[in-house]
């Protein structure tokens, strides 16, 4: 799984390309890019790719491996990550081994919220991210912690801390982020905006 949804071409990219957020931009000069705040460079020409800058960080290249950058240049987490995404709702999805797939998070800080272990990952949503653990998929909080035992088929839709769609043994239903039931598992397919279909009629459950 590639989580770099940003990556920039090198090829396609002339040398005075910046990426600007703010007062501060990539400039290239050959096969790399320095950070340049205002007029000033503020690295050397150090990174062989890079990303936009969300929520005021950007992610890098050093060598054969990548880290976090925020707007001053400044390092936010050591180069040690093989596979890395943007930050969202504070935190970014990184992973060490992407050939076993270990995937968890970054804080705003650069600190690891969890251990690295999950095949799968989803971006923050209203303080919950969906981690998969083998086939099975279940939520954590924001300090890391799993909400309820993976035993869902897909990931988690968090409505609200009260609504949470889930999907398990082929049939949709309802919890809240306690992992207490709202809707039993009765449904064929349950939409984000509450609309459930059971038997080829609609119910609506209202979950806005």
């Amino acid at each position: 799984m590639r989580l770099r949804l940003q990556t920039i071409t090198l090829s396609l990219l002339l040398v005075s390309c910046h990426f600007a957020f703010g007062q501060s931009s990539f400039k290239r000069a050959g096969d790399y890019y320095a950070l340049q705040v205002g007029n000033e460079l503020v690295t050397s020409y150090i990174f062989t790719e890079v990303s936009e800058f969300y929520e005021g960080k950007a992610w890098v290249n050093k060598g054969n491996l990548y880290g976090y950058i925020d707007t001053l240049g400044r390092s936010v987490t050591d180069f040690v990550y093989a596979d890395v995404d943007r930050f969202v709702d504070g935190f970014a999805a990184v992973s060490r081994d992407t050939q076993d797939g270990d995937y968890g998070f970054v804080n705003h800080v650069g600190q690891e919220i969890c251990t690295l272990k999950y095949s799968r990952v989803k971006s923050f949503e209203n303080g919950f991210a969906a981690v998969q653990s083998d086939s099975n998929w279940t939520l954590i909080d924001t300090s890391g912690s799993e909400m309820m035992i993976p035993v869902f088929d897909y990931p988690p839709k968090v409505v609200s801390e009260r609504f949470v769609i889930v999907v398990k043994a082929s049939k949709w239903g309802v919890i809240d982020s306690e992992n207490s039931e709202q809707y039993p598992f009765i449904y064929d397919l349950i939409t984000a905006d509450g609309l459930a279909y059971l038997a080829n009629k609609k119910v609506y459950l209202g979950l806005l």
